[in-house]
């Protein structure tokens, strides 16, 4: 319509009218690229607000999970350091021996650090994202993110080391009847029958082993680092709650 209408014009030389008839022209296609702009924006801003709600999801699943996890550590400790503690009275007891078994059996596997970070990976690499963000706001993700590689990177370390050694492997211990475990482990279920280990000496010949001193030192020395990686990336994901709460309130409304 509007192109016959400029040919028209052309034709007879109404060049006043040729003008108004391309400023129409132009003046609707910037409002249409305006448009498009503008919803755009408001796209991009919906997602960011969807992409801080999983965020927070994924702080408070995470939170969660160190609770179970510091909960767990503490009494794995405990039973290890008890029977670590008796071994090294050498006094040869039934209870002793039960105490020293629990040890075993404890030390032959160890705790880990296993957190989500799915929804902060997407608000620091998706470039939509990106370009929501304050100067601020990306700081305390990069932040987050950081400590994330480097405290998880530990936390494998500290889960695998103390099974460099298998305490079984040791000539003075023994296998016995099985104990019915019931174990729930970031909320996945491991509970199971396992055979008991015990010793095979007396309690004053086993507090001389050095294999089996080094087995327990070894285990109880990096697993009382996993509070401490706890302890650390709580700190990291609360002060990243607590900067985001105006927005993680308004989007759970």
């Amino acid at each position: 319509m509007i192109l016959r209408r400029v040919i028209k014009h052309v034709r007879n030389q109404e060049w006043t009218a040729v003008f108004l008839d391309f400023l129409i022209v132009v003046m609707g296609i910037l409002l249409a690229f305006q448009i498009t702009n503008w919803s755009a924006a408001q796209s991009d801003k919906a997602e960011y607000v969807r992409a801080l709600d999983r965020l927070n999801v994924e702080i408070e699943a995470n939170l969660a999970a160190l609770d179970d996890l510091d909960a767990h550590s503490e009494r794995s400790l405990k039973i290890t350091k008890n029977a670590f503690d008796v071994l090294q009275t050498c006094i040869e007891s039934e209870e002793n021996q039960k105490v020293v078994s629990a040890g075993l059996l404890n030390i032959m596997g160890t705790l880990g650090v296993h957190l989500r970070r799915n929804a902060l990976a997407d608000l620091t690499t998706n470039s939509r994202l990106l370009a929501q963000q304050s100067t601020h706001e990306r700081q305390r993700f990069t932040d987050l993110s950081f400590y994330f590689d480097l405290l998880l990177r530990e936390a494998r370390y500290v889960e695998e080391l103390p099974m460099d050694a298998r305490i079984q492997d040791n000539p003075i211990i023994g296998i016995s009847g099985w104990k019915d475990g019931n174990v729930k482990y970031f909320g996945a279920d491991f509970s199971r029958s396992s055979r008991q280990l015990v010793l095979n000496v007396p309690m004053d010949e086993a507090c001389k082993n050095n294999q089996l001193i080094k087995s327990f030192y070894t285990w109880e020395r990096w697993q009382k680092v996993i509070p401490v990686l706890s302890r650390q990336l709580r700190k990291e994901l609360v002060a990243t709650q607590n900067q985001f709460q105006p927005q993680f309130e308004e989007t759970s409304q």
